[in-house]
């Protein structure tokens, strides 16, 4: 495993950095077209909500998110790719963006493209961001699996299954399993995938974090439902449940744009059920989730973005620099193979 990353990737500014722009453009334009016709239903159910629950729910809701950053870097880390702080940051939110395109995939496809401006291969980063989705499912399983007794009876009844999936991705986590689960998916793909031994350490790392990003989303859907009557632990375990399942059924809906939808039925159903909430307090809340979490994607993808643009503008400054150092003073001013510094 190496401890710094590899040299970045020169910017190319060729076809590639249109399409990029143009799937930015088309996530960002389907996010939109959900979210503003419903936007007198937003305003309602923001208007349920004070100032401290929307704006404590966004910001452990952001806390989630980089919950999960830090499950996906534990893999990359284990698969030999320790990226620097800011460069990981910026190769994981950038490429969430698309998860509001139609399909699981994009954000995946994403990370490949964007990984070789910072030395990671196509093939290491596919393998990485799947392994990511798998150890992000079985935390959700094991945490839905934990809770769904104390969601409802009903609930309990109609998704007794996910018990029965726990020691199944236990046992699927492993790394010897993981290869193999790997080999299988390259044969059936008829697509190279990279052949990478993870250490336990590694999963177990990611499989926690994973799992803590699952209770955070739960603390933040219990925080939007304490100003409608729904307060205290339990509402958190509740709630922790509820989101779990939900994500799961939102993204086997892998045809709607990050689920959009399919998650708010589940999770609708679910607090009506188990909260003893109304069926319209229940839809503002999963709704206010859906938007603080949209809006979560959004500002990460934009902060990681202007760090990126600065990046390449201060990389730029340093070459022209360096060019203007190297004026006048012959072949001689860089040895190949030897630092010019």
């Amino acid at each position: 495993m190496t401890d710094t990353a590899p040299p970045a990737t020169p910017r190319r500014h060729g076809p590639g950095r249109w399409v990029r722009a143009a799937l930015v453009v088309v996530a960002l334009a389907l996010c939109i077209a959900f979210l503003l016709p419903r936007a007198g239903e937003i305003g309602e159910s923001f208007s349920r909500q004070t100032p401290l629950s929307l704006g404590g729910s966004f910001v452990v809701g952001a806390l989630a998110a980089y919950a999960t950053f830090l499950s996906w870097r534990a893999l990359l880390a284990g698969a030999g790719h320790r990226l620097p702080g800011g460069a990981a940051r910026r190769l994981f939110f950038v490429s969430q963006i698309g998860k509001y395109i139609p399909g699981s995939i994009w954000p995946i496809v994403a990370q490949a493209d964007l990984g070789r401006r910072h030395g990671v291969p196509a093939t290491r980063s596919v393998t990485v961001g799947l392994l990511t989705l798998l150890v992000s499912c079985a935390a959700g399983v094991c945490v839905a699996a934990a809770t769904l007794p104390f969601v409802s009876a009903d609930a309990l009844g109609r998704y007794w299954y996910v018990l029965l999936l726990v020691p199944v991705v236990l046992v699927a986590l492993h790394p010897a399993v993981l290869r193999f689960a790997l080999r299988t998916a390259s044969r059936l793909l008829r697509r190279e995938l990279a052949e990478v031994r993870l250490p336990l350490r590694s999963v177990v790392v990611a499989f926690v974090l994973a799992a803590v990003a699952w209770l955070l989303f739960g603390l933040h859907v219990a925080l939007l439902a304490g100003p409608l009557g729904a307060a205290g632990p339990s509402t958190i375990v509740l709630a922790t449940g509820s989101y779990a399942l939900a994500w799961l059924v939102g993204f086997l809906v892998f045809f709607l744009p990050a689920g959009l939808g399919g998650r708010e039925v589940v999770l609708t159903t679910l607090l009506t059920n188990a909260a003893g909430l109304d069926l319209e307090d229940a839809v503002s809340i999963a709704l206010a989730s859906r938007v603080l979490l949209s809006l979560v994607d959004v500002v990460a993808f934009a902060v990681t973005s202007l760090a990126e643009r600065r990046r390449g503008h201060r990389r730029t400054d340093a070459g022209d620099d360096a060019s203007g150092d190297d004026v006048g003073h012959g072949p001689s001013a860089a040895v190949p193979g030897r630092s010019a510094s």
